[in-house]
């Protein structure tokens, strides 16, 4: 299982800044039940379609809210559940999706423990 934070390369890509880093993790936190919902509403459209495209905006969106935020093991799934969708593999897709869904709520479970411990 892979870390769920990396401070170090949050606030590497913060500019080094810690509140602004907090800032955009918290509006994450705030956000990712959305994010959520919207791919998992996607992924029922796209059960009862013909095509995949239904998946790709909100996936876009939470790739965009997570690039600079440190976390490994959410990037890794959802590149994961990306690559399942670029090859029109659904035979993985679901399967893809519970480990991206696993990641969100670890992240969920453990967010604000994050956000009150010291990143430096």
């Amino acid at each position: 299982m892979n870390k769920i934070f990396d401070a170090a390369i949050a606030l590497e890509q913060a500019g080094g800044s810690e509140e602004l880093a907090r800032d955009l993790f918290s509006m994450l936190l705030d956000e990712l039940a959305e994010h959520r919902q919207a791919i998992e509403a996607a992924l029922k459209q796209v059960n009862s379609q013909s095509g995949l495209e239904p998946l790709w905006d909100p996936v876009h969106k939470l790739h965009g809210a997570i690039v600079y935020l440190g976390l490994p093991a959410l990037r890794q799934a959802l590149k994961a559940f990306e690559d399942q969708i670029k090859q029109d593999n659904r035979d993985q897709l679901s399967k893809s999706f519970r480990q991206l869904d696993s990641e969100i709520n670890r992240l969920q479970e453990s967010g604000r423990a994050i956000l009150a411990r010291s990143w430096y």
